[in-house]
């Protein structure tokens, strides 16, 4: 405030109303500073702008009486002395005391009075009674630009005891003013007290607000990376169980070419032995060859069937794995279930009837399921027999691939499953 004063006393109104302005950015509130940035545009001839600000004041403080004058003023400088003697009766209705506006307003009526007079006079002439009032109007209240009129100074008693009393009541309203100016600067203060605490106030809910939002960044931003990271490891374990099986089936088939190698070694020496038996002893070689021809023949048949009983069966095995990823697929839950065997052993340790109970819940009502068994290789020992393949099972956006066993067992016709592991 004492800078903008300051500078504003110096002439330096426009530097006054920029510090006014960076000040009430600040402090849009200070009701005094507001008051001074109205004064500083009427200095500036920005009327326009002043009558803008007063008016706000009236609206935002309609128990002050200064802005109310200062409305007046201007309104009186652009001619509207109808509305400006209006806004001085408002000032005077919210402040009985309030002197400057009497004043005003008596200087606003005697000079409308002093226009009408000079109006009647230019229309007629003619009237000589309009002379005396319009130069006693004249004398009290100087036309702006003209000569200077010197002012007849009254001489007698009564003009002086109503000067004395004139004097005594100014004074008194200077005091009156000056006390209510004190209260409304303790208003003022008190405002901008009140409007400094809901600033703060609004200041620390919005860094509470900030700080929420930052934190459920934060948290998101973790389960995300959660997520990511436990993506990854799965990832991770689905290319290590497809590496672990490829490295079975090379070794699987690394096995079965040393077999067929060995074989095929045994054979030849066989074959060379023979040879050698035959051109050493054709006689002998030709016996044992009829032996053996004899032999084979007698042998053959009992061959031949057993590996026709093991085919059959491991065709069994084939079909009743095949209608077992069937009937998993479909969520046919009994024929699903009676593919197991009475005697198996769920792999987490718990009851028969819990893990039948476990699987209805975990299948029945998904999305649709898709199970594929590839690579699909039985090994058959009497009633028992052994499935090996690459399981590829499919749900929603679930997708795995594994190697699965399942040990299974002949009851009652029907081959059932007694083990089911994976990996191996």
């Amino acid at each position: 405030m004492d800078e903008v004063s300051r500078l504003l006393e110096q002439g330096k109104a426009p530097q006054a109303a920029k510090q006014a302005e960076a000040y009430l950015k600040q402090n849009p509130a200070d009701v005094q500073m507001r008051f001074l940035q109205g004064v500083i545009a009427a200095e500036q001839r920005q009327n326009a702008q002043a009558i803008k600000i007063f008016t706000a004041l009236t609206r935002d403080y309609p128990s002050l009486p200064e802005p109310y004058n200062n409305l007046a003023v201007l309104y009186a400088a652009e001619g509207q002395e109808r509305k400006a003697s209006e806004v001085l009766e408002q000032a005077i209705r919210t402040n009985p005391s309030y002197a400057t506006a009497h004043e005003n307003l008596g200087d606003l009526y005697a000079r409308m009075a002093s226009d009408a007079y000079a109006k009647a006079l230019q229309l007629d002439g003619s009237r000589q009674a309009i002379q005396p009032k319009l130069a006693l109007i004249t004398q009290i209240f100087p036309k702006q630009g003209g000569a200077q009129v010197k002012t007849a100074q009254a001489t007698t008693t009564a003009t002086a005891a109503s000067t004395k009393v004139a004097d005594a009541k100014a004074a008194q309203a200077r005091e009156a003013d000056a006390k209510l100016a004190e209260t409304r600067a303790a208003e003022a203060k008190a405002a901008e007290a009140k409007a400094a605490e809901f600033k703060a106030a609004e200041v620390k809910a919005a860094d509470a607000k900030a700080a929420q939002a930052k934190a459920a960044e934060a948290k998101a931003a973790e389960a995300k990376a959660a997520e990511a990271k436990a993506a990854e490891a799965k990832l991770a374990q689905a290319k290590a169980a497809e590496a672990k099986a490829a490295e079975a089936k090379l070794a699987q088939e690394k096995t079965a070419q040393a077999a067929q190698a060995a074989q095929d070694k045994a054979r030849a020496a066989e074959e060379a032995r023979q040879a050698a038996a035959k051109a050493a002893a054709p006689a002998t070689a030709a016996a044992a060859t009829a032996v053996a021809a004899a032999e084979p023949a007698k042998a053959a048949p009992a061959v031949d069937e057993k590996k026709a009983a093991q085919s059959a069966a491991a065709q069994e095995v084939e079909a009743a794995v095949k209608a077992w990823s069937t009937a998993w697929a479909g969520q046919d839950m009994d024929r699903y279930l009676d593919a197991y065997s009475d005697h198996f052993s769920p792999a987490d340790g718990s009851s028969l009837a819990k893990w039948k109970e476990q699987r209805r819940q975990r299948i029945v009502g998904r999305t649709a399921i898709v199970v594929n068994v590839r690579d699909l290789k039985v090994t058959v020992d009497g009633d028992k027999a052994t499935a090996q393949f690459r399981q590829y099972y499919a749900s929603g956006a679930l997708k795995t691939t594994t190697r699965k066993t399942l040990r299974m067992q002949r009851e009652k016709g029907q081959w059932r499953i007694t083990h089911e592991g994976t990996g191996s």
